[in-house]
């Protein structure tokens, strides 16, 4: 249960009969320059201002409901980003070793193919190159030897 209590205001003067009166209080009115912090403002330099103090005053203007839905909407980015990363390096690593372990096994035995291949056409070459220039051999001048 709630209690309520009247708190008396010392400007005001209540009276037997039930009328109220408020005294008249002056306020002091604020002068610039009677200020208590100018020495504060030769203090800020603005060419020395920081991008991250110019976002840490910042955050006096956002509400704290934005700032909450900003770091929900940056933590997630955040993790997107790194469980992305995360799996193209491991894309990136199965995709080298399977490279490495499968294709270069692949890409000598073309090599050593192609090789063979030309070794082969070279002997063919000096063979026939042998047959044209032998001395004394038919099958040189085009003609076959005969047999009796």
């Amino acid at each position: 249960m709630v209690k309520l209590t009247q708190v008396e205001d010392e400007s005001q003067t209540t009276y037997p009969d039930g009328t109220t009166t408020v005294e008249k209080v002056e306020v002091d009115t604020f002068d610039d320059s009677d200020s208590e912090f100018e020495d504060d403002d030769d203090d800020f330099d603005l060419e020395n201002e920081t991008f991250y103090d110019r976002v840490a005053a910042l955050k006096d203007i956002v509400s704290p409901q934005h700032r909450d839905q900003i770091y929900n909407l940056s933590s997630t980015v955040t993790s997107y980003v790194q469980s992305g990363l995360n799996n193209g390096g491991k894309l990136l690593w199965t995709l080298t070793s399977s490279s490495l372990l499968l294709g270069v096994p692949l890409a000598l035995a073309i090599l050593s193919e192609t090789q063979l291949q030309e070794m082969e056409s070279n002997i063919s070459l000096q063979q026939s190159a042998q047959d044209v220039l032998a001395p004394g051999s038919e099958e040189a001048f085009g003609g076959k030897k005969e047999t009796a």
